[in-house]
């Protein structure tokens, strides 16, 4: 027992070691993982949540293993919120795992006491990385996966960067009180071949745009965003879960944060390429809406099951895939289709 025990640090720095180094072999490992979970649902009892948990712990070992990353090259700048955007990330993956079990275990009463619990905490928190942490544009989940196929090209493309830099000091100086860059004398060319321009120290920068923190019409719609999903859980305990109104209610929150923050971006183009790929995230997110409750029951699912019979029945081997969409279709629109989480 004392050898397993001495020996859990060395395997943990084995495998910090291993991910680091290695971090395309992780990420087919992680995906495995993730394909186990879609090849239990169904086969075996509870399978559902058997297969979430799997699910969960699969995006757990991803978050685990890119922090490994993140902190032996170095990605990230430590912030203020880390902590409780680390939190809010686990809580993302967690939730639906959650459910089920609650669900299962102590019945319907006890799910929508953990759904609030949840929802009211994932709020707060929120809010607090905005005005508080005076974070950006909240993504989903707040601590993304790294997209660690590009990470060889942005090490080359520092590797260049840092190679420009060194040529250039090796060329030139700054002054001390104004920071102009100088060539000096001895790497000055040919009087018949100078430009006599400066030179610009610019050129050899890496391109990074600094990310605000919103203020304004992008605050509200921020603010909006973030309290939807309690608006919404607000309106189904005042109107029923079944009705059009809170339906409603969340898709007319969801268009008046995206029409704010378009409108605000266009009197000052102060959002980064990061968030405005976001916003565009939350944009397709909007197609979503077809397929939740209760637009899905009255109007899209007699329309994707027509469309899945007629593909599975024309089209070769498309039946090993439509087939079991249309089986369990209605259970993940039950469970990842909500409108009370973002």
């Amino acid at each position: 027992m004392s050898s397993l025990i001495f020996s859990l640090p060395e395997f943990y720095t084995a495998y910090k070691r291993w991910v680091s180094q290695n971090p395309l072999k992780a990420s087919d490992y992680e995906m495995t993982t993730k394909w186990i979970s879609y090849f239990l649902a169904g086969r075996i009892n509870n399978s559902h949540i058997l297969s979430e948990l799997v699910y969960c712990l699969s995006n757990l070992l991803v978050l685990f293993n890119d922090r490994l990353i993140s902190d032996a090259q170095k990605l990230e700048i430590p912030s203020s919120g880390d902590q409780l955007k680390l939190w809010l990330t686990v809580l993302e993956y967690c939730e639906v795992f959650l459910e089920l079990s609650v669900k299962k275990l102590w019945g319907t009463s006890a799910k929508w006491i953990l759904v609030v619990s949840v929802q009211l905490f994932k709020c707060i928190g929120r809010l607090m990385l905005v005005y508080h942490h005076k974070e950006n544009i909240i993504q989903q989940p707040p601590i993304p996966p790294l997209y660690r196929r590009d990470m060889k090209k942005a090490e080359q493309e520092n590797g260049v960067a840092e190679l420009a830099q060194a040529q250039l000091d090796s060329i030139s100086f700054n002054l001390k009180r104004s920071g102009k860059t100088i060539r000096k004398i001895d790497a000055s060319p040919p009087v018949g071949s100078r430009n006599w321009k400066p030179i610009e120290r610019a050129l050899f920068d890496n391109e990074q745009t600094i990310e605000q923190s919103l203020a304004g019409q992008q605050l509200i719609a921020e603010s909006i965003y973030i309290l939807k999903p309690m608006v919404h859980l607000a309106s189904m305990a005042c109107f029923g879960t079944q009705t059009w109104k809170p339906w409603a209610i969340s898709l007319i929150l969801d268009a008046s944060s995206l029409h704010l923050y378009n409108k605000g971006n266009k009197k000052q183009d102060s959002l980064t390429k990061k968030q405005k790929m976001q916003l565009s995230r939350r944009y397709v997110g909007l197609l979503m809406y077809l397929l939740r409750s209760p637009f899905y029951e009255k109007q899209s699912k007699k329309r994707i099951e027509a469309l899945l019979n007629a593909l599975s029945k024309s089209v070769p081997f498309a039946s090993m895939i439509c087939l079991p969409l249309n089986k369990y279709l209605p259970f993940w629109q039950s469970n990842y289709f909500y409108l009370w989480s973002n």
